[in-house]
């Protein structure tokens, strides 16, 4: 499975022979009347906004004083068609800034025209619509929003990027949330400089162009001259410098490129978008008498790097100064699942997380002892550093979260991480904790971590993680009969893993149990909850437990010839939710899970069973998922059981119509009815 995904989302794009490489003539500012006139795109009439044209150019070049330099130029078209599709006037442009280096944006122009009154009207966008916000120590970000933005608008942007960190080749983007109609970049650098390319996405692009150019370097020196018998005077003597060298140059285009879509179960839609991504691999300067410096790093060297750095690796060494606090609470504790939850519980219930994710710490371990307020990193870190403390050994996860995208499995890359969580073997098995959430227990991680690999940091032992939690399930039991005319009962469900967690999560949102319960009440068409009853609420190492009174909104009149019931009251599937006819991406469920429903049901008074449904099994492919559906009656008492399992979380595009086929089942055997006719004398 693992191969199969890398081979799946990661690959070299297919050269597609059927497009041409020339790329369109557009200029800034100059909209044909053709574009300004369109109202739908053809290639795709449901589109908000289509990007007509969009073109990246990103070469290293030596700049006097400087050395060599990154210049990054983007220049978009985009066409807006609908309402919804103004917010593409409103860019963010991300900035590397930090006290030693930073970015600079060095130019940035946009305007909107619009075709009025039979003239086209043109409006620039003004300073004043440029934003710069510091979103960490690391990162700025340039938020602009062009002018006059409306249904028929074409929008032009372009921008450049000045930027001294050779490391940060700038990926490129052929995908988006709207169609694209042509889209190119065009990548040139030294033959000093070695860059590896990957491309990721399932559209084709155009064949590569690949060609080397000749360049030069001209630069001037002075040196200071004297006088003597044959010469008269002294001054500066400038001498003008050439160094010639081959530059490689990369042109990637495509052509008509879909829209994105959401779709249901998936991590990120950037794990699947079109792109092309650059790292930089090595500097080699020695031909022009410089040095070599290698920039591929495998995990051993990130960990090594991680572990030596005082801010990470020295921050885990030694937790004295909670030496009292570990002391008292491990006291009388003499085995370590015992000790470690008691460490556990005593960080995610004393440090309180700034929902800030990140694999960094923002400040040393014994400030955040004191403080009690940190990131991802910052708390999990401080776990780490207290477990070695008390004699257990503990190691650091990096990872990058769902919505941060997958990790590659080609090249490591600290950068792509974002999250960071602590491991602990008990018994010989390793156990993943993340004390960021007062609600979790030890054992599980979030659901916004389940993200395919994580990477262990520890010192010439680093190996792959699997982000994984045991199965999340629930099992509900009913039990109802016809009193006064309508149908009551009592609900007890029984909720575990993640569900536990979310329910718990539900509740703290609310506002506590009453406003909880006051919510599901006023929304419920179907059930009249008259009480509740959740007594393990408070004990997150124990199953959530729901025990409500109900009686049903009968749809048909109480003494009515024809009663309908059908027999699963709560959580029932009413709708597929892999609704496409195809699917490109795969389906991700993050854990696995089972849900299984009971219901005793009494035949009401005066009538009898006239259709019961039939019971019917169905198994998924390979045994990753099973439906079970049994009903049978025996006197006047009719016992229903349904359980519905999804054994594997992920499941690729070839295995999606078997998987669309299973929800078709689930949901029509869920909308069946019982028919009870009432009994004439």
């Amino acid at each position: 499975m693992k191969i199969q995904l890398i081979l799946l989302i990661i690959f070299l794009f297919a050269v597609s022979p059927l497009f041409s490489q020339e790329a369109p003539k557009a200029k800034f500012e100059k909209v044909s009347e053709e574009d300004l006139k369109m109202t739908t795109y053809q290639a795709d009439t449901t589109a908000e906004a289509v990007i007509l044209f969009d073109n990246g150019c990103s070469y290293v070049k030596y700049f006097l004083g400087k050395g060599f330099m990154l210049t990054y130029e983007r220049f978009v078209r985009i066409k807006i068609l609908k309402q919804s599709g103004t917010s593409w006037g409103n860019f963010s442009i991300p900035l590397y800034s930090s006290t030693q280096n930073k970015e600079e944006l060095t130019s940035v122009k946009g305007v909107t025209s619009n075709f009025e009154n039979g003239k086209v009207d043109k409006v620039d966008m003004k300073k004043e619509s440029v934003f710069r916000e510091r979103e960490n120590k690391y990162w700025e970000m340039i938020r602009l929003s062009l002018p006059s933005v409306k249904i028929g608008s074409v929008i032009d942007l372009k921008y450049t990027i000045l930027s001294p960190l050779l490391w940060n080749l700038r990926s490129w983007k052929f995908q988006y949330l709207i169609p694209v109609k042509w889209s190119q970049y065009e990548v040139t650098y030294p033959e000093y400089f070695t860059y590896n390319h990957s491309t990721l996405g399932y559209h084709s692009l155009n064949p590569r162009e690949q060609t080397t150019r000749n360049e030069t370097i001209n630069y001037t020196t002075s040196s200071q001259t004297s006088g003597g018998s044959s010469y008269i005077g002294s001054g500066q003597q400038k001498e003008i410098h050439s160094i010639s060298y081959m530059a490689n140059y990369y042109n990637y285009t495509a052509r008509e490129v879909p829209a994105m879509k959401e779709e249901p179960y998936l991590t990120t839609l950037e794990n699947y978008t079109t792109k092309v991504k650059f790292e930089l691999a090595n500097i080699n300067l020695t031909k022009i008498g410089g040095d070599f410096k290698n920039y591929t790093n495998s995990w051993n060297d990130i960990a090594r790097e991680l572990l030596d750095d005082p801010d990470f690796g020295g921050q885990i060494k030694s937790a004295n100064y909670a030496k009292d606090v570990i002391t008292s609470l491990t006291a009388g504790k003499t085995d370590q699942k015992q000790k470690i939850i008691a460490l556990y519980n005593y960080i995610q219930h004393n440090v309180k997380w700034d929902e800030a994710l990140t694999d960094s710490p923002s400040k040393s371990m014994r400030k955040l002892f004191s403080e009690k307020s940190g990131n991802t990193a910052d708390i999990n870190l401080l776990l780490i550093a207290m477990l070695n403390e008390a004699g257990i050994e503990a190691d650091p996860v990096i990872l990058s979260t769902r919505g941060n995208g997958l990790l590659s499995p080609v090249h490591a890359s600290i950068s792509d991480c974002n999250y960071l969580v602590a491991r602990v073997m008990i018994n010989g098995a390793p156990v993943l904790l993340d004390a960021t959430e007062p609600n979790l227990p030890a054992g599980l991680i979030p659901f916004r971590c389940l993200n395919g690999q994580g990477r262990l940091i520890k010192r010439d032992n680093v190996e792959e993680v699997g982000l994984t939690n045991v199965k999340s399930g629930s099992i509900t039991m009913a039990s109802i009969e016809m009193k006064d005319g309508k149908f009551r009962g009592n609900i007890l469900s029984n909720e575990t893993g993640l569900n536990a967690f979310d329910f718990r999560e539900a509740i703290k949102d609310a506002g506590g149990q009453k406003e909880y319960f006051e919510k599901l009440r006023n929304k419920s068409t179907d059930i009249q909850y008259i009480d509740y009853l959740y007594p393990n609420l408070d004990s997150i190492y124990l199953p959530i437990e729901k025990k409500y009174n109900i009686a049903l909104q009968n749809e048909s009149e109480p003494d009515a010839e024809i009663l309908y019931f059908n027999p699963i009251l709560v959580d029932r599937i009413t709708k597929n939710p892999f609704t496409s006819p195809t699917r490109e991406y795969p389906v991700d469920y993050g854990v696995p899970f089972s849900e299984t429903y009971q219901l005793n049901l009494i035949v009401p008074d005066g009538y009898r069973v006239e259709e019961l449904p039939q019971s019917k099994s169905f198994v998924l492919g390979a045994k990753s998922g099973s439906f079970i559906y049994k009903i049978v009656q025996t006197d006047n008492v009719i016992a229903f059981s349904m359980r519905l399992n999804i054994d594997k979380t992920l499941f690729l595009p070839d295995e999606y119509k078997t998987l669309q086929e299973f929800y078709n089942i689930v949901v029509a055997k869920e909308s069946e009815q019982i028919v009870f006719k009432k009994i004439i004398n």
